[in-house]
């Protein structure tokens, strides 16, 4: 089932998420909206990357807002809740970057990358379970290895995620480029993407 939650797409040149050039699908906020409806997952429900982790999400010294977003992300990406993510993510201004393309929906974007293998609520959870750092529009930002001057020890933090052969690359190229996450100092998400 479907959330009943009403978005828009808009292409834009994605902002503060550490690439340039591309297009980036981005959910916002309907302005008529008078209820977000997260529908329960059926139990039929086919398992996602995050069924059976066991992970805790440290605490981390952040402002209320951003910490309280943080752990909201947290708990719906361990719960597999594709709409109650989408529901967070549609709570900022002014949208929300996903992914770089023409999907219209963050919730079937996720849950189509699940089906076709792909770990991207399992890599949501972990990376938010790593140190913050903070990006150049000043956004609260994970991993830490997504800063402008990466540590050998925030590289090294991604060995639980990606192969070495992929940080690697991303090392040399310079910047890096796998899923990262921000949250406004005032606690709105605003993307989780990967790739540039």
């Amino acid at each position: 089932m479907r959330s009943r939650i009403a978005a828009t797409v808009v292409l834009l040149p994605l902002a503060g998420c550490g690439g340039g050039g591309g297009e980036s699908a981005t959910v916002t906020r309907p302005e008529t909206a008078t209820e977000v409806i997260t529908a329960a997952a059926p139990a039929s429900r086919a398992p996602c990357s995050t069924s059976g982790l066991r992970i805790v999400l440290p605490d981390e010294e952040l402002p209320a807002a951003v910490a309280e977003t943080r752990r909201r992300v947290f708990e719906a990406a361990i719960a597999c809740d594709y709409d109650s993510l989408q529901a967070i993510a549609l709570e900022g201004e002014p949208g929300f970057t996903y992914a770089y393309g023409g999907e219209t929906s963050a919730a079937d974007f996720w849950r189509g990358e699940e089906e076709r293998g792909g770990k991207p609520l399992a890599i949501l959870v972990r990376i938010l379970a790593m140190p913050h750092t903070r990006n150049e529009a000043g956004f609260y930002a994970w991993p830490p290895a997504y800063s402008e001057r990466p540590t050998a020890a925030d590289w090294n933090a991604l060995e639980e995620i990606y192969s070495r052969d992929e940080i690697n690359a991303w090392r040399e190229f310079g910047s890096y480029l796998g899923y990262r996450v921000g949250i406004t100092p005032a606690g709105e998400w605003q993307f989780f993407v990967a790739g540039d």
